[in-house]
């Protein structure tokens, strides 16, 4: 039996029925191999149908073909000089460049839709924190993209026409932060390292490079990068896009060659590359050969269904850094298989030195890989450079703005930059947080720009009480302490759920205090609403041309005389009437202790529901003496169901955010209740409660006075 010994790897040769077997040396990485007795063997693809070993890369790929000649190098050269003021593409030593494409790729995401100002405002803020590369978008697909392109283009020209930087059109477009240091904006840090990026695709079969619309379009547009999507899988290229083997490496060849000829940086996406060397290792690697030698700067390996394994990822990947030379070499995972961020931590740790990706993992069907996370990870765990210095601490703020901007809400367990990624909930981390923060977090949460933070539940121990209160200015004894956990205990029980209600927290300490009077109590209230709009409609039918007002076909033969001579079809049905109003009115009696003497009012009010006519009412007693609550608003109200049986008479809690907009101060409070206006009711009062010693002239509620 043949014996061959291969770079790291070694697999059965594509449509063979030689069993291959070797001797697994030194470099082997660990995990690509199993122990069985005293022989090593290397562990079969998962996702390989037939299980056979990994396919070897054929010989004839290992090396790329000789360069182009001198002139045809130095010709290019010169148009990479003339065009741009850096090289994209030259890397420090351990420094991995960043590509975002939530622009493009990530727009694709089901119910997420961005505006030409969204596109402008996210691309902002990755300038600012660093990315490497942004891809804004595909020029020759919508008018918005093009768009995008040209105001950017604008926007560089004007201020480093400011910067008096003598740049020409596409050196300015690298980045408009090149003038950060004349920005009048001295709290925005533009960073020098991002470069626009224009996508696209090869030329359409049967179609030149010439008259590829397409192709034109990218050459028309000002991104100095151009990232065209390539086939890598054989199967692919047969059945989707119809051409042979050879006609695809015809397409990548001419369109990469086409597009630097006309002056861009090149990166071609190998589109189901891992499917594609799974399938046929030695076309797969020929196409990226193809690429690499038309002059492609970078080649981004796609595992486009997101499904492949981190170890399969590996090896396959540091197979084609090995075999492609110089040629820098990208990932681009979907996270089908939620391994997008393992993924491309495997890539980089085979050599490749770009990650595509997009900020909190937008993207199609399950997203693409989360570049935030891997950001994190590539610079604190493994020690690479992936943004500028100091630029990692903003990483929390950068994408939860990135998350408003895209009017997505960010996910609340996000690993590094979610609201809960450093959460406490159980008493006894909380207690051991204290004497040593690393001791439930894996970093410091500050190196990211995110905090920790612990919160109250019926879980929680005196210390995240304690916890709780020094956070919020108080000085709370260990007697105060138990007996606001034991009153959260009971509210817990009864269906408020208090850990993000930091203002009904905040309320239960101010009320636990010996000396705490309250600003006003509410002794009743009450509620009535009604409505005229139900009851049994009499809708006329049309006879004239055999319709009705519902439309529901011809009319009745048997028309009924009204008495004056007119006959009409009228056919009874339940519904709406035209013309009814419903109505909505509330009484508060309070009794307010501003002054010495406590003082009782009665006020009445309407509102668009019950709970509006409550709010009106309570804000109308209580402004004379509390004018700051006019500054004061309900932002959100959400209402849960909290019955297992889910019947009418099931405990509601209701939870309220509420904004100062003197202060843009925000705050929430939630109350439960087997009725939902109760319920209202009480988070409403705990609100304005809060919003009243935190008022935005910094009022305290003085009794002594008057």
């Amino acid at each position: 039996m043949s014996r061959r010994k291969l770079c790291r790897h070694v697999g059965r040769r594509r449509r063979t029925t030689t069993t291959t077997t070797t001797t697994t040396t030194s470099k082997t990485p660990l995990f690509l191999v199993k122990k069985k007795r005293t022989d090593l063997k290397i562990v079969q693809l998962s996702r390989s149908r037939s299980r056979r070993k990994l396919p070897p890369p054929p010989k004839s790929v290992l090396k790329t073909n000789s360069p182009p000649p001198a002139e045809e190098e130095e010709k290019r050269s010169s148009i990479t000089k003339a065009k741009n003021s850096k090289d994209a593409f030259k890397l420090e030593t351990n420094e991995i460049a960043l590509y975002d494409t939530t622009l493009r790729d990530g727009a694709q995401q089901v119910g997420m839709s961005l505006t030409l100002d969204d596109k402008l405002a996210v691309s902002k803020r990755l300038k600012e924190i660093g990315v490497r590369f942004i891809e804004g978008g595909y020029p020759g697909s919508n008018p918005k993209d093009a768009k995008y392109f040209e105001v950017e283009a604008n926007n560089a020209r004007e201020m480093s026409s400011q910067s008096n930087s003598g740049s020409s059109k596409n050196s300015s477009y690298t980045d408009a932060a090149e003038v950060s240091n004349k920005n009048k904006n001295k709290n925005v840090n533009n960073n020098t390292n991002t470069f626009i990026s224009a996508f696209g695709m090869t030329r359409r079969k049967g179609v030149s490079v010439e008259q590829d619309a397409g192709l034109q379009a990218m050459l028309d547009c000002p991104a100095p990068v151009a990232c065209i999507v390539a086939k890598a899988w054989d199967e692919q290229c047969e059945k989707v896009l119809e051409v042979t083997l050879e006609e695809n490496l015809q397409l990548i060849e001419e369109s990469v060659a086409y597009l630097i000829e006309n002056g861009k940086d090149v990166i071609v996406d190998a589109e189901h590359f891992y499917d594609g060397y799974n399938a046929n290792p030695e076309y797969a690697l020929k196409c990226l050969k193809t690429a690499a030698n038309a002059g492609a700067k970078a080649i981004a390996l796609c595992d486009t269904n997101g499904g492949m394994m981190p170890w399969d990822v590996e090896a396959i990947t540091r197979i084609v850094v090995e075999s492609l030379g110089d040629t820098m070499i990208g990932v681009h995972m979907h996270n089908d298989g939620g391994l997008a961020v393992a993924n491309s931590i495997a890539g980089v740790r085979a050599g490749a030195t770009m990650v595509q990706g997009c900020f909190n993992g937008y993207g199609e069907r399950t997203g693409n890989a989360d570049l935030v996370v891997i950001a994190a990870n590539l610079a604190l765990k493994m020690g690479k450079k992936v943004v500028p210095d100091g630029e990692l601490a903003k990483l929390t703020e950068c994408a939860r703005t990135i998350a408003k901007i895209c009017r997505q809400d960010i996910l609340a367990r996000q690993p590094y930059v979610g609201p809960d990624a450093f959460a406490h909930k159980g008493g006894l981390h909380v207690a051991a947080l204290k004497k040593m923060p690393m001791s439930y977090n894996h970093i410091l949460p500050e190196l990211v720009g995110n905090s920790a933070r612990s919160v109250v539940s019926e879980l929680s121990g005196r210390g995240n009480v304690l916890d709780a209160a020094y956070k919020t200015g108080r000085e709370v004894s260990g007697d105060m302490a138990k007996k606001v956990l034991a009153q959260i205990k009971s509210l817990e029980s009864k269906g408020f759920i208090l850990e993000d209600a930091g203002a009904s927290v905040d309320i239960l300490f101010q009320r636990a205090a010996s000396d705490y009077e309250a600003p006003f109590n509410v002794v009743e209230f009450t509620v009535h609403s009604g409505s005229t709009s139900f009851g049994v409609v009499a809708k006329e039918e049309d006879d004239d041309d055999g319709s009705s007002d519902s439309g529901s076909g011809s009319s009745d033969s048997n028309s009924s005389s009204n008495g004056n001579g007119t006959n009409r079809n009228r056919a009874p049905s339940e519904g709406y009437k035209e013309g009814s109003f419903s109505s909505n009115q509330a009484i508060v009696k309070i009794d307010t202790f501003l002054t010495k003497n406590m003082e009782t009012r009665l006020s009445v009010a309407e509102g668009n529901g019950p709970v509006d006519a409550l709010a009106k009412a309570l804000r109308s007693a209580l402004r004379d003496d509390f004018p700051q609550l006019d500054g004061i608003s309900l932002s959100d109200y959400k209402v849960d169901l909290l019955s297992q049986g889910g019947t009418t008479a099931a405990v509601t809690r209701v939870t309220i955010d509420f904004v100062d907009s003197a202060t843009d101060l925000r705050w929430r409070t939630v109350g439960a209740h087997s009725s939902i206006i109760e319920a209202s009711f009480r988070a409403l009062v705990d609100g304005l409660e809060y919003g009243i010693e935190r008022c935005a002239d910094g009022c305290v509620v003085d009794f002594e006075t008057n």
